[in-house]
């Protein structure tokens, strides 16, 4: 059974992936190329708001792109659109990281390529995790909430509080 997903859950899957992107990259950025740990979690930030944004602006290209493509473009269509957004990221972010880091164009394309290769596995286990629990979740029975009360709930609270009889009101 599969839902739509809302727009404020595309939002929440987003900012956990890139959050829990930057809390377990920046550490092992910083031991890597041997740099504070404040500078590549600066780093890793800006890249991850850059990758939002790149990606929102891609992905709205490129919708627009695919919908004219004929059929065969269209079984390619997550092959084009993986390494596209990819290419794209890599031009963004490796003169932001040799900038930012102070390493030449070399190495940081290096280490670019280096945290492509560990992000694809994150990338893949993360939504496939993602997706497992939202199954479980999504198929769970509904149970009632404490912090959202049921319809009649609500009604009868209403009742509880409603005044015995209509309370009069002096005029002026």
């Amino acid at each position: 059974m599969t839902t739509q997903r809302s727009l404020y859950e595309r939002i929440f899957q987003v900012v956990l992936f890139e959050g829990l992107a930057i809390g377990i990259f920046s550490p092992v950025l910083s031991w890597v190329v041997d740099k504070p740990l404040g500078e590549t979690t600066v780093l890793t930030i800006a890249i991850s708001v850059t990758a939002m944004v790149w990606g929102f602006a891609f992905n709205s290209f490129f919708g627009i792109l695919i919908s004219h493509a004929s059929n065969k473009v269209q079984k390619w269509k997550r092959v084009i659109h993986a390494l596209g957004f990819e290419t794209g990221l890599v031009l963004i972010a490796v003169p932001l990281s040799a900038w930012w880091l102070q390493m030449t164009f070399v190495e940081a394309l290096l280490m670019d390529l280096g945290l492509l290769l560990v992000f694809l596995p994150y990338t893949f286990c993360f939504y496939w995790a993602y997706d497992m629990l939202r199954q479980r979740l999504v198929k769970a029975p509904l149970r009632r909430s404490p912090l959202v009360p049921h319809k009649t709930l609500v009604a009868e609270r209403r009742s509880q509080y409603a005044p015995a009889r209509p309370v009069k009101t002096t005029g002026p």
